[in-house]
């Protein structure tokens, strides 16, 4: 029984250990990537797509060129991610002052479409006074008019009836 464990727990730790130590990785047809230990556990069709992900320095071997361009794209891409992560409270702030602006514009309009009602209101105000005032001056002018027809008519009335009386009485 303890053999069987003992044998149990070093085939877990070779299995752990194993997957720990595997250093390239490449992707088969079907999609899936896997790891293996050395580039000769590769097969041959996917060897030399491989890559080495492995720890580098003395005596390991330094990462291809095209392992060397993906970790540059990707610390490109973690610093931009960072870099807009910190400019998050500064667009929030843009986007309300832009807000505020708008409401700004929106008010100024307003406020414009009044003035320009109240000044169009007044403006028609005048214009009906001075119709207004000259509708009463044109019925003053008839009037006045009308007053002087009977005026000259009264005094040609008189001026007949003393004519009549001059005729009549001799005077």
């Amino acid at each position: 029984m303890k053999t069987t464990i003992s044998v149990a727990v070093a085939v877990t730790a070779l299995a752990l250990a194993g997957a720990a130590e595997a250093q390239y990785r490449y992707t088969d047809d079907k999609g899936v990537t896997k790891t293996a230990q050395y580039k000769l556990d590769v097969p041959a069709d996917y060897r030399d797509a491989a890559v080495w992900v492995g720890p580098t320095g003395v005596g390991k071997p330094s990462l291809s060129a095209g392992a060397n361009q993906q970790k540059q794209l990707d610390d490109a891409y973690r610093r931009i991610g960072e870099a807009d992560a910190a400019l998050a409270p500064y667009r929030a702030a843009e986007a309300a002052a832009a807000q505020r602006e708008q409401a700004n514009r929106a008010a100024a309009q307003q406020s414009k479409q009044a003035r320009d009602a109240a000044l169009k209101a007044k403006q028609d105000a005048a214009r009906e006074r001075r119709e207004e005032m000259r509708a009463e001056r044109a019925v003053r002018a008839q009037e006045d008019a009308a007053r002087a027809l009977q005026d000259a008519a009264r005094a040609e009335y008189i001026s007949q009836q003393n004519a009549y009386q001059r005729r009549m009485y001799g005077r």
